[in-house]
């Protein structure tokens, strides 16, 4: 690995900004899948091991946030590698749970490999990377005690389960030089933007090529995390990943004949729906974008029109099932009742309460299900809150019209 052509450019001080921060969208795709796939799997003693240390994906992602103004561009097939390596760590998690192990002692030893690295990041970028080191600092002070940790566990291990272990070590070895191979020399062809270049997570999903578009959809996504700071405040980070690649994809929607368009928005209605965040967030989303698209773009009014005319259509069907005064009625109580949703940091709740009961209405099974006991959370909220949130569930159902 040390030979490849990537880290020799980075050691010799020529490597390409771009290169360094595709380097880290890579590693987040793969970070970010192996600790999730961790956190479910069942691998005794390793999951109260790893629990308690800072998480990589989450050094990523921080880097990644601040590099974010660069609007770098993804190399594709380092991309593609990336997302090939995932499906492998999935896959084992479920038929082989073991590698995971291998898996993990390779992606953990790249703490050591980039405190030596970490001098050549700053030598060769120097400002450009500044507060966007996390991934190379490692866990600082720390790291060398975390893989003595680590390597305690490994010996522990059974010879069977050793020799799985480094089985699956080789291959994620052998699946990351061609990764790094892609990264550095790269040909200008080979770059273009993905899901995973407002979102690690994403997966291959299209989004615009054009950096308008990716830009509205970044502009579209904070918006509508302001309007609704449920959003941030249960979702954090990821949530708000999420929130610019599915604006994105929404944004490709528009090319699309009129129903097909329908058709996509109401099945991300549903999946957003089921996981405790209500559709009025999505309708008031494709709103949002169509505006920010028409600022940069205003001859292509036609162009976007379905995705104004999806958000009309959920919104009428959310209408449907309460009418307009009521909805603002009961909101409006709801908010006094909650001193202005706690002033302000949960604004709009109430109107989220109301369409997750019209969703559920609507046939999406766990839309009250998947936000009702967040909202109730007596660690997170005061009696008072909890009361008012119950209330406008009881007036609510009995308001229904149909």
């Amino acid at each position: 690995m040390e030979q490849v052509p990537y880290v020799k450019a980075l050691m010799g001080g020529n490597l390409p900004f771009n290169c360094y921060i595709a380097q880290l969208k890579a590693m987040a795709i793969i970070h970010g899948t192996i600790e999730r796939e961790l956190a479910v799997s069942d691998i005794q003693g390793l999951k109260g091991l790893i629990l308690p240390r800072p998480s990589r994906f989450g050094h990523l992602r921080t880097d990644l946030s601040v590099l974010k103004a660069h609007a770098v561009p993804d190399c594709i097939k380092a991309v593609n590698q990336a997302l090939r390596i995932t499906e492998e760590i999935r896959l084992a998690r479920v038929e082989k749970t073991e590698r995971l192990i291998g898996f993990f002692y390779v992606l953990e030893g790249t703490t050591l490999g980039n405190m030596v690295h970490l001098r050549d990041v700053k030598n060769t970028f120097g400002d450009k990377v500044r507060g966007a080191t996390n991934y190379y600092q490692g866990y600082g002070d720390k790291t060398i005690y975390y893989w003595d940790e680590f390597r305690g566990f490994l010996n522990g291990l059974s010879n069977h389960t050793a020799d799985i272990v480094i089985a699956s070590a080789h291959r994620l070895f052998d699946l990351l030089e061609p990764l790094y191979q892609a990264l550095y020399p790269v040909n200008k062809e080979d770059w273009g933007y993905l899901a995973t270049t407002l979102n690690p997570e994403a997966g291959r999903h299209p989004v615009p090529s054009d950096i308008l578009e990716i830009q509205a959809s970044i502009s579209a996504g904070n918006k509508c995390l302001q309007e609704f700071p449920y959003l941030y405040e249960r979702y954090q980070e990821r949530g708000k990943a999420f929130t610019y690649s599915d604006a994105a994809w929404l944004i490709t929607l528009s090319r699309l004949p009129k129903g097909e368009c329908l058709r996509q928005v109401q099945w991300l209605g549903r999946v957003l729906g089921n996981r405790g965040i209500p559709r009025i967030t999505l309708e008031r989303q494709l709103e949002i974008l169509y505006e920010e698209l028409l600022s940069n773009y205003p001859e292509r009014r036609d162009i976007y029109s379905g995705l104004l005319e999806a958000a009309s259509s959920l919104k009428a069907e959310r209408l449907s099932y309460i009418d307009d005064t009521t909805f603002k009625g009961l909101s409006s109580d709801f908010s006094m009742a909650t001193e202005g949703e706690i002033c302000g940091r949960f604004q709009r709740t109430g109107e989220l309460i109301l369409s997750a009961v019209c969703d559920e209405r609507a046939g999406i099974e766990d839309a009250l299900n998947s936000l009702i006991p967040w909202l109730t959370d007596s660690n997170r909220f005061p009696d008072k809150w909890i009361k008012a949130v119950h209330n406008i569930l009881t007036l609510t159902k009995g308001s229904l019209l149909r």
